[in-house]
């Protein structure tokens, strides 16, 4: 894994493998780039001091959307204990570093 930041730009780059681009998604400053056969290579993150700098955790929602995946496949993954969350009420809450180490 390859981590590059640009401070005077606040650009992050996190390239999970040396593969070739062939497909990628853009939202919300987030850049996710797949291989040929769908598999997540890297993640581009513009504003990256924003992002971060937000908060350390993640909603469902926030986790669900970053990662591309359903509230339903989260709590399946959650009970499996795939994911590590933290409960706050009825609520869960994700560190963003363990929801960025999943998209790898």
């Amino acid at each position: 894994m390859k981590i590059h930041h640009e401070k005077d730009i606040d650009f992050l780059s996190i390239d999970f493998s040396d593969e070739i681009e062939s497909k990628s998604e853009y939202k919300d400053g987030i850049t996710i780039r797949y291989n040929k056969k769908g598999h997540v290579i890297g993640i581009d993150i513009t504003d990256s001091m924003q992002l971060f700098a937000n908060s350390e955790l993640m909603t469902l929602k926030e986790a669900c959307d970053f990662l591309n995946i359903s509230e339903s496949t989260m709590r399946r993954r959650i009970r499996s204990g795939k994911v590590a969350y933290i409960k706050e009420g009825n609520e869960y809450r994700f560190k963003k570093q363990e929801i960025i180490k999943l998209a790898a």
